[in-house]
């Protein structure tokens, strides 16, 4: 059943802008209200006469379907107003298993697939994807219908799936559908801002955003109560809870939004605008079992429901379930991904298994987050295999198939997302070296940090002391590297070398102190001073490669022919003061060079006689 729109429904608090072309469109960004549940027992809204057998009145007008469609509920309860215990987790339940029942034939959903729009045919393809319960105060009454404390607009309704929206940021998107459901005692004025109470059972209707985005809706009150219990439900109770009541609405502006979202799509045209579970309203059907007063009529998903029939145009009737003649592929097993998962490499899909002997496939790549959700098409990627991008790096990837026969297309199916796609391996932090840069001393290299998991290979390089024109030492191929005397004079850096799936990526370490050998002397140490007693003698080092970091001394007294020398207990400095008792005597002078790589020692020529 259709009401019009009275007034102007679009505030700047709701954020509207233009709402889908259509000449039945009630106004910038609000579609009318449609779909009106009337109360139970009101006259039946099925025309005694559809035409030719096999025609139904449903007529299509152009405007789009639900192909596939996101439910969102919201149950918007403040303190102080109650709903019955099982309430949000059976209507939950309830939206879950419609889900799950997706792509089947056994209920009430299945008669939307023989409806279509321009794109194509609806796929019974429902998801369930959030709800909130909302227990912030209900605004001042927008209205009045006579007995209920609150009263609310179709405006403050609308404002409250906004808000919701906006808190758990959901998409305003044309297969969104967001449920709003109210407590007892909660009249809701629809149309105008004085009404009777609730004459209805529940409605639905769309709107858009100021970018055009347009999103469907529908408005759920606590249909268990509504004219003392009787109005808005026939009393089976499957679940036993007031959920019951709610749940058979739902069903009803379900369908009704699948097939008719923004009223621009299949609905009569004898007058009424009726949609398709309007033709069927309070129409169930024969029960499939339970006790009386619990009796149910639908199983989805292995949950008992009593829900309405929906009007079928194929045979122009009523039905609790339908199967399209030639109804299009269904999937029985999901395509799978194989190759891996590394920028560069090429994944190629299956198809997977499907019924209906499909006559074609269609594919699409969707890059997807890290734990596989979020995913999205990417532009192009419409074969059998791809070829992993670096914009890929960081994200799982995942095929999508649709199969064609000749009764259409079938509901998408998804492979099972690949691991996160790794990039080439970029470093973060470079190698470093640890250990003295002498001649008998080991090096360790570090593989520094990486932006990826990665296997690491080193090499070592001799370079110029500034650390310029290197080259590879042949073998030194380890994370260690003990340094030989060829090193001495020359500084290293450790190569390291990155590779996973993607490829490899080689980066330097920084260029090592200039290497040191163990001291060599050049040209031998000499004597300086007066051999006489009481003067002091100099040690002069002499000239060493290594070069020497330090030196020690060693004095040396020897006979008057400069040999059979002996140390000179306490005398181990660069002078030494010559005593009496070196009269007669020789001295030679022994200088020990050290480095990190060792010592050398050295002894100069005797001095003259001292005198």
């Amino acid at each position: 059943m259709r009401g019009l729109l009275a007034g102007t429904l679009v505030t700047a608090a709701l954020l509207l802008g233009a709402a889908p072309a259509s000449s039945r469109a009630a106004g910038a960004g609000q579609a009318p209200i449609l779909g009106m549940v009337p109360h139970a027992g009101a006259t039946t809204f099925l025309p005694s006469v559809f035409g030719a057998a096999g025609y139904g009145p449903l007529v299509y007008h152009g405007g789009p379907t639900l192909r596939t469609n996101d439910v969102y509920a919201i149950y918007w309860i403040p303190s102080g107003f109650q709903v019955s215990a099982g309430y949000v987790s059976l209507i939950n339940g309830y939206f879950a298993s419609v889900a799950a029942a997706s792509g089947t034939s056994g209920n009430v959903y299945s008669t939307d697939t023989q409806y279509y729009d321009t794109t194509g045919p609806i796929a019974y393809q429902s998801t369930f994807a959030d709800y909130y319960v909302d227990t912030h105060a209900f605004p001042g009454n927008g209205c009045d219908d006579g007995g209920d404390p609150v009263c609310l607009t179709n405006e403050q309704l609308k404002s409250e799936i906004l808000h919701v929206i906006a808190t758990k940021n959901w998409p305003i998107a044309a297969t969104s559908l967001f449920f709003i459901m109210t407590p007892d005692q909660v009249g809701i004025c629809a149309q105008t801002n004085v009404c009777t109470t609730n004459t209805f059972c529940a409605y639905h209707s769309a709107f858009s955003d100021y970018g055009g985005n347009w999103s469907s809706y529908a408005v759920e009150p606590y249909d268990a109560t509504i004219g003392g219990g009787g109005a808005c439900w026939d009393g089976q109770s499957p679940n036993g809870d007031a959920a019951d009541a709610t749940i058979n609405t739902i069903s009803h502006e379900h369908n009704e939004a699948i097939t008719d979202p923004t009223g621009e799509a299949w609905f009569a045209e004898d007058g009424s605008g009726d949609e398709n579970g309007d033709l069927c309203a309070w129409n169930f059907g024969a029960a499939l079992g339970g006790a009386p007063g619990h009796s149910y009529n639908q199983v989805i998903n292995g949950h008992y429901y009593w829900l309405q029939t929906e009007y079928s145009n194929d045979g122009a009737t009523c039905l609790q379930r339908y199967a399209l003649p030639n109804p299009p592929p269904t999937n029985a097993a999901l395509p799978a991904v194989s190759g891996v998962a590394a920028v560069g490499q090429v994944l190629t899909t299956t198809v997977g298994t499907w019924t209906g002997s499909p006559t074609a496939y269609a594919y699409q790549w969707q890059e997807c987050t890290v734990d596989g959700t979020g995913c999205a098409d990417i532009p192009g990627a419409t074969g059998s295999s791809y070829q992993l991008g670096t914009s890929d790096a960081g994200h799982t990837v995942r095929s999508k198939i649709v199969a064609t026969n000749v009764g259409g297309s079938s509901i998408p199916s998804v492979s099972v997302p690949t691991a996160v796609v790794v990039g080439v391996p970029a470093s973060t932090a470079q190698p470093a070296v640890s250990g003295v840069a002498a001649v008998g001393k080991e090096l360790s290299a570090t593989a520094g940090t990486w932006s990826t998991a990665a296997a690491f290979n080193y090499h070592w390089l001799r370079c110029h002391p500034n650390g310029s024109r290197c080259t590879t030492i042949v073998h030194a191929t380890k994370s260690r590297y003990k340094l030989s005397a060829a090193d001495g004079g020359h500084t290293l850096k450790a190569q390291v070398s990155a590779t996973n799936a993607a490829g490899t990526t080689t980066v330097l370490s920084a260029h090592t102190a200039v290497v040191v050998a163990v001291p060599s002397v050049r040209k031998k140490p000499k004597l300086a001073g007066q051999p006489k007693a009481g003067h002091r003698l100099r040690a002069r080092n002499g000239i060493w490669r290594g070069p020497p970091a330090r030196y020690r001394y060693a004095w040396l007294r020897c006979n008057a022919q400069g040999r059979a020398c002996r140390r000179i207990e306490g005398a181990r400095y660069v002078r030494y003061r010559l005593r009496k008792s070196d009269a007669g005597h020789r001295l030679r002078v022994r200088v020990i060079a050290l480095n990190a790589a060792g010592k050398a020692r050295a002894t100069s020529s005797p001095s003259r006689v001292v005198s």
